[in-house]
């Protein structure tokens, strides 16, 4: 465990501090961090939005966002966390907004007697990016309080990085103008969940299965992020944003970098970061004839589960009665590296599905084997299949055959299972307080690249490309399934299904 006295004093400063983003996890997060003492003894947060907030209101909502304390010493800390929290009520292209905060900030310098180390952390809408960058630079917080210390500022900057492939590069012309490399922390949490990075040790400290992780064993491969909520008074941000942008273009990708990746040269940062970037460099773009085929895109309509009405995607709050924005999506890809020729990779998110799930199931190639064909269970091909539970139940399971005990000869499915639970007794940690905490240490393993998000934006941009032209892609599904019947289609006429 990183101890208190291994990390500087520092100051954060969360833009879009009063948005969702913000209550469900930077500030539960780093309370979290905080009562580990992993934080350092002095430390600052200001939070900057347009509510007007006085310090005092703004550490009540600090306070609800960590949740119900009922322990005494938890509380107290909690009391003690809150006061090294304050608030900038402003708009973000105020420049008034600015200039309080560089006074705030020339405060707690000369209080500690020297440069402290900057975080900005943008925890708002893309739409607000350029903006606050633009700001950031024009008021002169991006360069630290001077004498070198711009070294020390970094900016924690979170998905969707752009809206396509245009806009991801203007973004990063903009990043790049005002900060260095090693200064800028993109983040997709999925990078740093714990289940993926697991795979890296997985595949590569155990012997066993890396070796049969390639084309001559492993028939396909499928990747699916299920939510069973709906946009949850998200519209604002959701519409016009779709499945594809919100989750497929980062949150699959990083999934199938991590799976599909070869061995690193060692565990550094550029070492790991390099590989996952190869994969994604890989992906062999859709041609737009063919993209109707191996891509598919739907939208939830009403339905009725378990006696309660749910609206349709169109009947939700803030939407546009007309809109064609997927919340579901599903396509298949092929690589070009050697290991992976010839496998497809399924891929699929969205929704309203009938369950929450995030998994990787890697299915191997069926024996052909005479010899059980006429005690194997109905319609089942005996293959085998890794699955990796990225949430819930955390852990891997491999599904193998064994005789059914009993008299008779039969074949019945089992399966051997690892969960993080039952093996750890305790709860994974966040996926924010790993990324916080590897910002202040100044380790970017776990965050995103620019050549990574370029790639996957080649792949998705023509996609969104052809849907602009064809609208009548957009297939519908019923709240409570997992996805269109075209979805389905897509893996059955290559003779597959989508495991459930």
């Amino acid at each position: 465990m990183v101890m208190i006295s291994s990390l500087s004093p520092f100051v954060m400063v969360i833009f879009g501090a009063t948005g969702d983003l913000t209550a469900r996890k930077l500030v539960p997060a780093l309370f979290h961090l905080y009562t580990q003492k992993i934080l350092p003894e002095k430390f600052l947060i200001i939070g900057m939005a347009r509510r007007p907030f006085t310090h005092d209101e703004f550490r009540t909502l600090v306070k609800q966002a960590v949740g119900p304390v009922h322990q005494l010493d938890t509380l107290d800390q909690l009391n003690q966390f809150v006061e090294n929290i304050f608030y900038q009520q402003g708009m973000f292209e105020d420049d008034r907004a600015y200039e309080e905060i560089v006074k705030t900030l020339k405060s707690f310098d000369e209080k500690m007697g020297a440069c402290i180390t900057r975080f900005f952390y943008l925890a708002t809408p893309p739409a607000n990016y350029a903006t606050i960058l633009t700001k950031l630079e024009s008021s002169k917080l991006s360069e630290g309080c001077g004498q070198g210390s711009i070294k020390w500022t970094r900016l924690l900057i979170e998905k969707p990085f752009g809206k396509d492939l245009e806009t991801a590069k203007m973004l990063e012309e903009k990043l790049s103008g005002i900060f260095a490399e090693k200064q800028i922390y993109r983040i997709d949490h999925y990078l740093a969940k714990e289940t993926l990075q697991n795979i890296l040790y997985f595949r590569f400290a155990n012997g066993l299965f890396e070796p049969m992780l390639d084309k001559a064993h492993i028939d396909h491969v499928q990747i699916s992020l299920l939510e069973g909520n709906g946009i949850d008074r998200r519209a604002k941000f959701y519409e016009g944003v779709g499945a594809l942008r919100d989750t497929a273009q980062n949150h699959l990708m990083a999934m199938l970098a991590y799976i599909a990746m070869e061995e690193p040269q060692g565990l550094g940062s550029d070492a790991i970061r390099s590989q996952r970037v190869k994969v994604l460099r890989s992906i062999i773009l859709t041609p737009e004839e063919k993209m109707d085929e191996t891509v598919i895109r739907g939208q939830y309509t009403s339905a009725v589960i378990d006696g309660k009405e749910i609206l349709g995607y169109r009947q939700e709050k803030g939407v546009d009665p007309a809109s064609t924005t997927e919340t579901f999506v599903s396509f298949k890809l092929l690589l070009s590296a050697k290991r992976w020729e010839g496998v497809p990779f399924y891929l699929r998110t969205g929704k309203r599905m009938s369950t929450s799930q995030a998994r990787i199931d890697i299915q191997f190639k069926n024996p052909q084997n005479s010899l059980f064909k006429q005690i194997q269970p109905a319609g089942n091909s005996l293959a085998n299949i890794l699955s990796i539970r990225v949430q819930p139940r955390e852990g891997i399971s491999l599904r193998f055959y064994a005789k059914k005990p009993g008299l008779s000869l039969a074949l019945t499915p089992v399966d051997m299972d690892f969960s993080y639970l039952r093996s750890f007794k305790k709860d994974i940690d966040d996926s924010y307080e790993k990324l916080l905490l590897d910002s202040m240490l100044g380790d970017q393993t776990l965050f995103a690249t620019a050549a990574g998000f370029k790639a996957t934006w080649e792949f998705a941009t023509p996609i969104l490309r052809h849907w602009e032209k064809n609208s009548d892609s957009l297939k519908f599904y019923p709240a409570g399934t997992n996805g269109s019947k075209e979805s389905d289609i897509l893996l059955a006429k290559d003779g597959r299904e989508w495991t459930e």
